[in-house]
């Protein structure tokens, strides 16, 4: 039977040797292995109840491979079995053996117990025969006994037990295969698991290949983690010496619009941005960052999280990053866009100024359309640097002659630009804008000469105000009044101005700078710092200096007559008092030197001067010569002011003239201004309110009497 076994069970055997100890409180169990001329030794100790193992496998060819865990106590199973059952080892009795085998059997049957019981280490158990001689040890702590049976068919009999080696698993196949099911059947679960592993390990157990299959893969469906992904790749490389592929970054970046929330795309972007300036700082590896950067500012702005993009565009603005692609900074700049119903102190959402300046610095030529919309987001041009900064870039655009673009700019656009920004006294600004005008080939118009003459006057330059002033009379533009009493108001802010413009107007060298206009504007300043000596004066240096004096000079000079008027008598609209008959012939006198003025130089007066002429009369209660100045005007043709009518009438029906108040009313039409039922309306009320009051003051003095 033995034999039997022994042909279908080959290999190495295992032979207890089982030594027995007198003394309780320790037990030495010896094994030995033999595999051809190989042999170990197998110790167990239990010392106070605790038992060690210390145990070595052979593979095939004797090398050895593992260490045996200590819970695997097949061998003291198999004695503690046989003892508690009081089994005599077959092999100490030659006869016995050979006529039971029933000891065999049990310990066939504990070594398959044996197998079920440790299903985690799985060794492969057999009984064989051998020939050759075998040693069973029993003896003392100090001695051995070496017992031997033999038999007829059996000479020596060494009882062995075959350990089969446990496959070894590859945990970096098992890990790629698993990475590549979950791959293809798209779990992102599996994935993650996978990449967690692989970063938990110590070893590098995925391939390059692998981790970029799991970035693009994760950018899909989760980009948190293929960002993560990405970081954990970079750092590889850059310990390995190398640098991560660019596009890894390109794909992550377009799992952005994976995102739910503005708050997650924030958040990411952050974090994006601090590890590309972290990662990418040092030498030549600053040129991810130059790219990347850009690149992170131009897929945010697309998915129109311009809160996001904002910080990202102005900080490889201000670091002065070099321009590596241009058509990112054109990608952007085509997303310019201001809502139709803005507030006026909306800002654009990037720095569109700074991204079209940069990319024109650097050569790259724009299409026209997205020039003019980033010119018309800024609109109503309130941020006067960035608009200085626009008008800069398209001059430049426009003198380069090596594109088929035209970047010139309509007029009305350049008009409304320096009509907003006059008020805010920016020079060069207005002075850029008639330089190109000119380029464009414009005609300077009459309202951007006005434009740079209040943003000299605004920024207290008196003799480039009065040099543009000039220069406006010398392109065939008349000044107008308006404009000329704006000068006048920024000059009379202080005396020192005043004199400061009067010695540079009547000094020497003035010829750029001496006009009648300049002399208006002196002479109102003064007017308005209620100096009328002084503006007389300047009336007078007329002649003096050569020039003559026109419709403004006439019309300033009743104006100022009529403050002169105001200050020294105290006199307002629709004063019923009267003044004293020398006050109003002093004031005649001095009209009649104005009008004289302008027979002798052949004036023409207009609209503005008869208003000017008629409040003058009003204040001095000289309503009848008012009428003849009003009927004079229309007989000249000339279209009065409604105004003038107006003031004329109600004065009048203050006064009680309610039939000249009437008359003069009824000129409206002939003055062209229309039918004026409202004035007739209110001369009626005034005259039902005096005539009711009168009534009643006549039957007041009728009870007296």
């Amino acid at each position: 039977m033995l034999r039997r076994i022994a042909q279908k069970n080959p290999g190495p055997l295992i032979c207890r040797r089982a030594a027995k100890c007198n003394n309780q409180a320790a037990r030495h169990v010896t094994t030995s292995v033999s595999y051809g001329d190989k042999k170990t030794s197998y110790r167990r100790e239990r010392d106070d109840g605790a038992l060690t193992q210390s145990s070595e496998r052979y593979s095939s060819s004797g090398a050895a491979l593992h260490t045996v865990p200590a819970h695997h106590n097949f061998l003291d199973d198999i004695i503690l079995r046989e003892r508690s059952n009081d089994v005599v080892n077959p092999f100490l009795n030659r006869d016995k053996a050979h006529n039971d085998d029933g000891g065999f059997l049990e310990l066939f049957k504990a070594i398959s117990t044996l197998n079920n019981r440790h299903h985690d280490f799985n060794p492969t158990l057999s009984m064989s025969m051998n020939f050759p001689d075998t040693e069973i040890y029993a003896g003392e702590e100090e001695e051995e006994e070496t017992v031997t049976s033999s038999g007829a068919d059996i000479e020596k009999v060494e009882t062995k037990l075959q350990v089969d080696d446990p496959p070894v698993q590859d945990t970096v196949i098992s890990l790629s295969k698993r990475l590549d099911k979950a791959l293809k059947e798209s779990c992102v679960k599996s994935v993650l698991e996978a990449f967690e592993q692989e970063r938990a390990s110590s070893e590098n157990e995925l391939s390059d290949k692998q981790l970029e299959r799991i970035i693009t893969f994760l950018a899909d469906h989760d980009v948190a983690m293929s960002f993560e992904a990405t970081k954990y790749h970079a750092q590889k490389c850059n310990a390995e010496g190398r640098m991560a592929p660019l596009f890894l970054y390109h794909y992550m970046m377009s799992g952005l619009k994976n995102c739910f929330s503005q708050n997650e795309v924030e958040k990411l972007v952050v974090d994006i941005q601090e590890h590309i300036i972290d990662e990418y700082s040092d030498g030549k590896k600053a040129v991810y960052k130059y790219i990347l950067l850009p690149q992170l500012a131009q897929t945010v702005a697309r998915l129109k999280y311009n809160d996001c993009a904002r910080p990202l565009v102005e900080y490889f603005l201000d670091e002065k990053y070099p321009l590596l692609n241009p058509d990112i900074h054109d990608s952007l700049l085509k997303t310019a866009w201001r809502p139709p119903f803005a507030r006026e102190d909306w800002t654009p959402a990037l720095p569109y100024h700074r991204l079209l300046s940069e990319l024109v610095a650097c050569g790259h030529r724009p299409k026209p359309e997205v020039v003019q919309r980033v010119l018309h987001t800024y609109y109503p041009y309130r941020d006067l640097d960035a608009t200085t900064e626009i008008l800069s870039s398209i001059q430049q655009l426009h003198h380069y002659e090596d594109h088929p673009y035209n970047y010139s700019v309509d007029c009305g656009t350049l008009e409304t630009i320096s009509i907003l920004v006059s008020k805010r006294g920016s020079i060069d600004l207005s002075l850029l804008i008639i330089e190109m005008a000119e380029s464009f080939g414009y005609n300077i118009s009459e309202s951007m000469f006005e434009d740079v003459i209040l943003s000299f006057a605004a920024s207290r330059q008196v003799p480039q105000c009065l040099g543009a002033l000039v220069d406006m009379e010398t392109k065939g533009h008349v000044p107008s009044r308006e404009l000329l009493r704006k000068v006048a108001k920024k000059l009379s802010y202080d005396d020192k101005r005043l004199r400061y413009t009067q010695h540079i107007l009547t000094g020497n060298d003035n010829g750029n700078i001496l006009s009648t206009a300049t002399l208006n504007s002196l002479m109102m300043g003064y007017g308005m710092k209620k100096n009328i000596q002084a503006a007389f004066d300047v009336f007078d240096s007329f002649p003096e200096l050569g020039l003559k004096r026109d419709s403004n000079t006439v019309t300033f000079l009743m104006e100022i007559l009529y403050f002169s008027t105001k200050q020294r008598f105290g006199r307002r609209l629709y004063a019923t008092d009267s003044l004293r008959p020398e006050d109003v012939n002093d004031v005649i006198g001095e009209i009649d030197i104005v009008l004289s003025t302008m027979k002798e130089e052949d004036i023409e007066a207009t609209r503005q001067f008869y208003h000017e002429y008629v409040r003058l009369l009003c204040s001095l209660g000289l309503f009848e010569d008012g009428k003849l100045a009003l009927e004079e005007a229309v007989s000249n043709n000339i279209k009065l002011q409604v105004g003038s009518i107006f003031l004329l009438s109600v004065q009048c029906a203050h006064r009680g003239h309610f039939d000249m108040a009437k008359d003069v009313a009824r000129l409206s039409v002939a003055a062209g201004c229309g039918k004026q039922p409202t004035l007739i309306r209110r001369i009626n009320n005034l005259q039902n309110q005096a005539l009711g009051v009168w009534g009643k003051t006549k039957e007041a003095i009728d009870e007296q009497s």
